[in-house]
């Protein structure tokens, strides 16, 4: 009577299997990282009250096209939204992120002048919410009246004080981003450097997942999930 051989094959060490199961969720996380979403911490002040100092979250990496890591290369390219919160390479030094608002598209023409700003001829709204104390990212107090800025369609969260930093006249070119932080007194953005191209856009800030108070020495348990507007 016959009998049944079955297919056989190599075992595999122990460390090999493990070592390639490792392999394999690297290769994983890196694409999610360069292609899906990736955490960034917040260094500085310019983007208070929307992001505080040591916020930690997650950017979505696709809204703005798929980037080949290390170049400029996109793929499905797609311009951001006036309102948006962006992640981008800072144009003087790239080895830097930044994060800030978009406020100007290709083609806008925008002026700030005595700390308002106006876009194609009209000027955005500013409501009123009362003082506003901070600290920067030295440790050191500062405060400035915060705002409630409507920004075509979006709705968001300024500080400002009486003097202004930086006036001026700027016409966005085409493929460009002109951008401010939301601490109009303590950022150096768009006023200062010029404009964003669209290859060095990171992505959209989406949720922050942790923020510690580096002051106070405790977590900040009221801002994880807070949705980045």
């Amino acid at each position: 009577m016959s009998k049944e051989i079955g297919i056989s094959r190599d075992s595999k060490p122990v460390w090999r299997e493990w070592l390639e199961s490792l392999l394999v969720v690297a290769v994983i996380a890196i694409l999610v990282r360069s292609f899906v979403v990736a955490p960034f911490k917040i260094p500085s002040s310019s983007m208070v009250p929307t992001l505080e100092v040591g916020d930690y979250i997650f950017v979505l990496r696709y809204p703005y096209g798929l980037r080949v890591p290390f170049t400029d290369l996109q793929f499905f390219a797609h311009p951001p939204k006036r309102g948006d919160v962006a992640v981008f390479d800072y144009p003087e030094d790239r080895s830097k992120d930044y994060i800030k608002r978009i406020i100007g598209l290709p083609g806008d023409t925008i002026v700030y002048q005595d700390n308002k700003l106006s876009i194609n001829g009209k000027e955005m709204p500013l409501f009123p919410e009362g003082r506003r104390t901070y600290f920067l990212a030295d440790g050191e107090a500062d405060v400035s009246m915060r705002y409630s800025e409507q920004l075509g369609d979006v709705k968001h969260a300024v500080l400002r004080k009486q003097r202004t930093i930086r006036d001026g006249t700027w016409k966005v070119p085409e493929g460009m981003f002109f951008v401010l932080g939301d601490n109009r007194n303590n950022s150096r953005d768009s006023r200062f450097w010029g404009y964003v191209p669209q290859s060095f856009l990171v992505g959209h800030a989406a949720i922050v997942w942790w923020s510690w108070d580096a002051h106070a020495g405790k977590v900040r348990w009221d801002r994880l999930g807070h949705i980045v507007e």
